[in-house]
Formats: C-alpha cells, structure tokens, sequence
C-alpha cells in the first residue's frame, strides 16, 4: 500500500480518537498565558472522570503533598495552574491512547517503562539546572510522552511493525521504518498525532525531534533535555530499547545545556525509586 503524509493522517483519523471537549479546552487554555486559574479549573471540572483523575495525581506519591487535597481550587495553590494542566495534558493522552487497546508488536510494559525513565529524567535535569519551579513538569510530561508516535504506530501499522523490529536492532529504528513506510516514521507520525489533538507547539516539537534534534529549534532547551534524557535512558536499556546502537551525546548538546557527561551516573542512582513514584501515572 502507499505510504504518504495524506494516507497516514487518514489512517490517523479513522483509528486514534480526538481528545475529549474538556481535554481539548483545557488545552486551548493552557496555550493562553493569562488564563484564570478559576477557569481552567471550572473546564477540568466539566468532566468528573478527568477531575478525579487530576486529584488522585495530586494525592500521590510523586508529589508527596503532607495534606490530602479535596480541591482542584487547592490543588492550584499547592503544586501551581501549570502542573495542574500538566496532569491534565497527561491523564487525559494517556486515556486515549489506552481506549482501543494496543497492537501487540512490542511490551506496552516496556513501553511505558521507558516513557516514564525519560519523563522522570528530563524533569531531573531540569532541576539540575534550575528550570523555574512553575515550569519543571513541562519536562516529565514532555518526556513522558515522547514516543507517543511509536506507540500509534504499532496501532496502525502492527504488521509492519513487526517486520521493523525485527531488523531494527542492527540497523537503526528511523532507517527500517523510513525504508519499510517510505520515507515516514513515528517521529512524524507523532507530529501529526500532536497536530490532530492540538498539543502546545513545545509538545509537538519534542514529538518530531526528540532523537535527531536539528541545530535551530523554537524550544530548544526542552528538545534538547528530552533528547539526552532519552540517550540516557536508552544505552542504559531502561524500558522498551528498540536499537542496539549505543548512542553517541555531541559535546555540543552538554555545553547547551551547562551539563557534563556525568549527568548520567547522578540520574542512574535515583532512577528506579522515580519511575516507582511516576508509575502513579498510569494508574490514575
């Protein structure tokens, strides 16, 4: 069958739901600066399941909150409106990317597992480097969430999928999938997936470049956290590895981010204990 950017956005639409109105609006929102936090958690509270399901990540044990939170409105004074939307954002793909199942071409487990190391990673680094506290869950949830278009991938395209992993190992993951779906891959899959819910444009970005990350980017900083992060995660084979090419971090990647090389020994000796925690993730 042909492969094109027409045939797999159709695919796309037929097989992947849209987010839901609320979702939706709370992205919308989300995008817009000056948004009340009274509005954001009005929109939230429109849909009960996506509310409960904010709350009890608030109560977990990755934020470690010494008080139980009965409020979206105390949630915003305890961990802030921009993580509130966060765990929007993530509750909210998590639930559509779970609605119809997974095709079976690789360990959903495995998958998730290495979602959230690159997720709790990223958000790491960002407290090395001291991100403004308001914004440091950008970079888990952009973590988190970006391979999301291998995992669409597998749902549209299993049996080829199946084929590509099989070769995938030895020659690169990009290289059998632009050979096997002519020219596409799940980092442009992932764009389009991005485009079609309406993510931020940092979100999208992520999706597109997170293993090559080209040298001009808008959201550089965050590419660029999310792509070592993933290095990280991948030659230490946490999680789904669907390479077995170690990979190579330019010096140039460090200096922009004012990080050394031993960034990745002070993230491997708290590693285990934080995907524990971000498992709570895909429990809510």
């Amino acid at each position: 069958m042909p492969y094109t950017l027409e045939t797999v956005e159709k695919r796309l639409a037929d097989n992947i739901p849209s987010l839901s109105p609320t979702a939706a609006k709370v992205m919308q929102l989300a995008n817009n600066m000056n948004c009340p936090p009274a509005e954001l958690t009005r929109v939230i509270k429109l849909d009960p399941v996506l509310s409960a399901k904010v709350l009890k990540l608030v109560n977990s044990s990755y934020f470690s909150l010494s008080t139980k939170v009965a409020s979206l409105e105390k949630a915003v004074i305890l961990v802030g409106l921009n993580t509130i939307k966060n765990l929007a954002l993530s509750a909210a793909v998590l639930a559509q990317t779970t609605a119809k199942g997974q095709a079976r071409v690789f360990s959903i487990e495995s998958f998730w597992k290495h979602s959230l190391a690159v997720g709790v990673t990223a958000k790491f680094i960002a407290l090395k480097r001291d991100v403004p506290k308001k914004v440091v869950e950008d970079y888990f949830v952009a973590g988190m969430m970006h391979q999301l278009g291998l995992l669409v991938e597998g749902q549209l395209y299993p049996e080829e999928m199946q084929r590509i992993l099989l070769t995938a190992e030895a020659l690169g993951l990009l290289a059998v999938e632009e050979a096997e779906l002519h020219g596409l891959n799940h980092c442009r899959i992932g764009k389009m997936l991005g485009e079609r819910w309406g993510l931020s444009s940092d979100l999208v970005e992520v999706l597109e470049h997170y293993r090559n990350p080209p040298p001009e980017l808008e959201h550089k900083e965050l590419v660029l956290t999310v792509y070592l992060a993933y290095t990280i995660c991948t030659n230490n084979e946490v999680g789904l590895v669907v390479d077995d090419i170690p990979i190579d971090v330019d010096p140039v990647v460090y200096e922009a981010l004012g990080l050394s090389p031993e960034i990745e020994e002070e993230v491997m000796a708290v590693m285990e204990d934080e995907i524990r925690k971000a498992t709570e993730f895909l429990r809510a």
